[in-house]
């Protein structure tokens, strides 16, 4: 009986012991103001692979959002024009011409629960992030998305190989932001007014708006005929361009976008002898079928007529075509090759796994992403978070010598 109460005495004291190195702990890591980790830099380049500059000889560029910047002016112009679609075309209440476009509202990244109507963060390993599941500018509570999701982890069926399936999309591009936007006010609309709706028929008829836009060639041309309005000014473009084209460096451009509204673009960005920086120029790819089964050939484009060739190709300047006949016209090398653009499945995936070239992301959202890891906040909570790590290991340690086994409380 001596020893039983000895022992547990003892075990008393080491509890409390830990629970007193917790209390300073805590207040040490919340109140330090020394870094956890070394601060990044917000604009530097991120390699998850090794990569030889040196050894590069062609670089291919996307148009939008890669070479081409926009500014916020254009995310108000979808928002508007998909918003006066919805209206005008398919007799929404005209209440929604009273709707502005406002940041912050959309994400590219984001996954879409179709039928719930659900936007929510799905991380790369299919979990769903508890917290950022909502429906219009209503967040939906944990529970009741772990009991509709049968938990927070989705099988590669529900997600889909390209983050689209029959009741999940993903939102994979800064065009699409304008999109989330309404999408969440139309249904915040309908919530607020008690009007019944579909989710799933609210998210095709908004996709459509949007698409109307994009696929009309409207937005081209309000944009093309107004570039300093929509286009963001880069001084630093035609000096890299410059640089690469010093080097001896090969370079091309692939996009989806019409001849005349890249001629539009990047005449504002580089001058009207723009098209002596690039060795290829592809606009109207329809990419991402340009990378993979596409086998159109290749069309030659009159830049002074802005109308098609019927000539056959035997030189590579402006067209349409395949990625395979691009191969095999300029004899480019896998590894020799580094293509950069910003939409993970439309300009990177499939070269990299299916011919092997080197590939990079423009992803601006990586600059917001590292400022707040860089703030004194989060750089706090990690601290704390590696420091609680060690007393959960103390503590486990300790009741392992015992045999003991205790339940952890919630607030640790």
């Amino acid at each position: 009986i001596f020893l039983q109460q000895r022992r547990s005495y003892t075990e008393i004291r080491q509890l409390e012991e830990l629970q007193r190195l917790y209390d300073l702990l805590k207040h040490e890591s919340l109140s330090s103001t020394h870094g956890y980790s070394k601060k990044m830099d917000p604009n530097g380049i991120f390699s998850n692979n090794e990569l030889d500059l040196q050894k590069i000889k062609v670089y291919g560029f996307d148009f939008d959002y890669t070479l081409a910047r926009y500014k916020p002016a254009l995310h108000s112009l979808i928002y508007d024009n998909a918003k006066t679609f919805l209206v005008k075309n398919l007799r929404y209440p005209d209440q929604l011409m009273n709707f502005c476009f406002r940041p912050g509202m959309g994400a590219r990244g984001l996954h879409l629960d179709i039928k719930r109507g659900w936007l929510m963060k799905v991380d790369s390993y299919h979990n769903i992030q508890l917290g950022t599941v909502y429906r219009g500018m209503n967040a939906i509570p944990d529970d009741e998305v772990i009991a509709a999701h049968h938990g927070t982890k989705l099988s590669v069926d529900v997600v889909g190989y390209l983050g689209r399936t029959t009741n999940m999309f993903q939102f994979v591009d800064i065009f699409s932001i304008p999109e989330i936007t309404l999408l969440r006010d139309v249904t915040q609309y309908f919530i607020d007014n008690s009007i019944p709706f579909g989710s799933e028929y609210v998210h095709y008829d908004v996709s459509e708006a949007v698409a109307a836009f994009h696929k009309s060639g409207m937005m081209h041309q309000i944009v093309g005929e107004d570039v300093e309005t929509y286009f963001e000014e880069n001084v630093r473009l035609k000096p890299f361009l410059q640089h690469l084209h010093d080097g001896n460096k090969q370079i091309f451009l692939i996009t989806n976008s019409t001849y005349w509204y890249v001629n539009r673009g990047m005449t504002y960005l580089l001058g009207d002898n723009w098209r002596d920086f690039f060795d290829v120029i592809i606009c109207q790819a329809r990419k991402p079928s340009f990378f993979g089964v596409e086998k159109r050939p290749f069309r030659e484009i009159d830049v002074n007529k802005n109308s098609k060739s019927w000539n056959l190709v035997n030189k590579l300047e402006h067209g349409k075509g395949n990625l395979a006949n691009l191969i095999e016209m300029t004899h480019w090398k896998g590894n020799d090759v580094l293509y950069i653009g910003d939409h993970i499945y439309g300009d990177l995936a499939d070269l990299f796994l299916k011919y092997g070239w080197r590939t990079s992301a423009i992803l601006e959202e990586v600059e917001d992403e590292i400022n707040i890891m860089n703030s004194d906040s989060f750089q706090q909570t990690i601290q704390w978070l590696n420091v609680l790590q060690w007393l959960i290991n103390q503590l486990q340690v300790r009741l392992l010598q015992t045999k003991r086994y205790i339940f952890i409380p919630p607030y640790i």
